[in-house]
């Protein structure tokens, strides 16, 4: 039997999130496009890239909201929340209670919003809890003790789900499928990703990033004693070709952006198999070469006809 949790409150709320910060992205970067480079060009830059982990964050959330479900089947209860995977024998459940029935607190995990209750906490009586729900509201949750520690979920009916869970534990049938059933714990592969621990990776990734972020500071330091108009473009002799605005200058900085983004996502996606991390460190290193060439393409603008 499948339990799925109330997932419209969280998907509804985590999309408006995701939405609205893709939205405020993108018209910092319209602004950075089309406005003289400025001191707010610099804290636009800087909005934009303190958004970009929330918006992965976010959308890492909500593909485990939309995949939630708990599987009650003889002898296990399968618990699954994106990449998130609890497998436990029904003879391992220790302890079963509605959320209602516990005496104390159940303080949610800080990194939620309502509708997407998720993370591990800390309690003072019952240890490690890990949240796996979609409300933090005690009387619409079940706590489940089982040998990792205990589990806070969320079913649609509580009530009923402890009514299966019970007779699933006590159900004389369920008996050959326990000895063919063992525990498992499955969790997120990005928090176990071994690029946190890669020195060299990590090294590339800042470095290029550093590079972009150093032009982006530079172009709006200078901005002001720049001309109306300077050349944006020349010919194969040399000559000025095309003039405009300083503001046309920041385009080689949405490059270095993109660029930096599409090398750090490409990057991790090869670096998870150990053989293919060679390529991963190329691309990294081709990353930092683009970053030096963008820097080189803002010198010779600046400087051309000097």
């Amino acid at each position: 039997m499948v339990y799925q949790p109330s997932k419209t409150l969280g998907l509804a709320v985590g999309l408006g999130a995701l939405l609205g910060l893709l939205t405020l992205c993108a018209g910092c970067l319209v602004l950075l496009a089309t406005q003289p480079p400025s001191p707010l060009s610099l804290a636009l830059l800087a909005l934009v890239v303190a958004a970009a982990p929330a918006i992965g964050w976010l959308a890492y959330r909500l593909a485990g909201l939309a995949n939630a479900r708990y599987i009650l089947s003889p002898g296990a209860l399968t618990v699954e929340w994106g990449g998130r995977r609890e497998v436990i024998p029904l003879a391992d459940l220790e302890e079963a209670h509605a959320g209602a029935e516990y005496p104390g607190e159940l303080h949610p995990p800080r990194l939620a919003w309502p509708g997407c209750v998720v993370g591990l906490v800390q309690h003072p009586a019952l240890g490690a809890v890990e949240f796996l729900a979609t409300t933090a509201e005690k009387a619409r949750l079940v706590l489940l003790g089982y040998p990792g520690g205990w589990l806070v979920l969320s079913p649609p009916k509580p009530a009923a789900f402890l009514a299966a869970l019970t007779a699933g534990r006590t159900d004389a049938s369920a008996e050959d499928a326990v000895e063919l059933t063992r525990p498992e714990s499955a969790y997120p592969d990005l928090p176990r990703w071994a690029l946190w621990k890669d020195r060299l990776a990590l090294g590339l990734i800042t470095a290029a990033g550093l590079g972009w972020l150093a032009l982006a500071v530079y172009l709006v330091s200078i901005a002001p004693q720049l001309p109306a108009e300077i050349a944006l473009r020349f010919d194969p002799a040399g000559q000025p070709q095309t003039y405009g605005p300083p503001a046309g200058l920041f385009n080689l900085v949405l490059i270095g952006a993109s660029a930096w983004g599409l090398n750090v996502l490409l990057g991790a996606g090869l670096h998870r198999r150990e053989a293919d991390r060679a390529a991963a460190y190329l691309l990294w290193g081709g990353g930092l070469a683009v970053q030096a060439l963008v820097w080189i393409a803002a010198v010779s603008l600046l400087t051309a006809g000097a």
